[in-house]
């Protein structure tokens, strides 16, 4: 580095642009780490991102955080890995915390007015939506194939399985929502299972369900 060679601001607050793991956007200027630690939006929208849309949307950031800190959030699922959700079901709200959505402080957050699409898969295989009738068929699907992954499972080999949610959202930065779940079969059916995942899963999923169909959410 040249003596005088002029050091990177960022475009969107003017402040340092220094560390790992920055944010680009759209015309390939880095954000300083605590813009792109604020930032909750699809990467596609990063894509095409400006410096004043940035603004807009750190604003916008600002509200949800004052949403959430406003909010009651009666329940909170926290066994699900990778995963955590909680649900005001009397405001009609409920946030989600994942890798993909970023900022842990700051969890965004949806109305049940915004969720008109669910979908759960498990690996490639479609197991449950909005569309199908009664309890979520997570209940049937994980008892159907506990004893089939207990005789399957070797001692000495580790073995993986995934479900993934697919949410439709009417809003402005996240309008599609694909959250994965991995996790080991012992989490499920191992002696040292992980206690409450598949009935907190069920519940996260019995709720889309209620919300998208606009039926009473019971949720205790």
């Amino acid at each position: 580095m040249g003596l005088f060679s002029k050091r990177e601001l960022c475009p969107v607050c003017g402040g340092e642009v220094k560390g790992l793991f920055l944010t680009k956007i759209g015309d390939k200027k880095t954000l300083c780490k605590d813009c792109s630690k604020r930032i909750s939006m699809n990467k596609k929208l990063l894509k095409t991102a400006t410096p004043e849309s940035i603004q807009e949307h750190l604003a916008y950031r600002k509200k949800n955080a004052e949403k959430y800190a406003a909010l009651r959030w009666d329940i909170q699922y926290t066994d699900v890995p990778g995963l955590k959700f909680g649900v005001d079901a009397g405001a009609g709200f409920f946030y989600l915390v994942h890798d993909d959505l970023h900022d842990e402080d700051n969890p965004v957050v949806f109305s049940f007015d915004q969720l008109t699409g669910y979908e759960l898969y498990r690996s490639s295989r479609r197991v449950d939506d909005a569309d199908t009738p009664g309890d979520t068929a997570l209940e049937s699907t994980l008892s159907a194939l506990s004893g089939i992954a207990d005789l399957m499972k070797k001692e000495d080999e580790v073995k993986t399985d995934f479900f993934k949610l697919k949410l439709t959202v009417s809003d402005p930065y996240w309008a599609d929502l694909e959250i994965k779940i991995n996790f080991f079969v012992d989490s499920l059916y191992g002696s040292n299972g992980l206690p409450g995942f598949d009935r907190q899963l069920q519940s996260i999923c019995q709720l889309f369900k209620h919300v998208i169909r606009k039926e009473p959410v019971s949720i205790f």
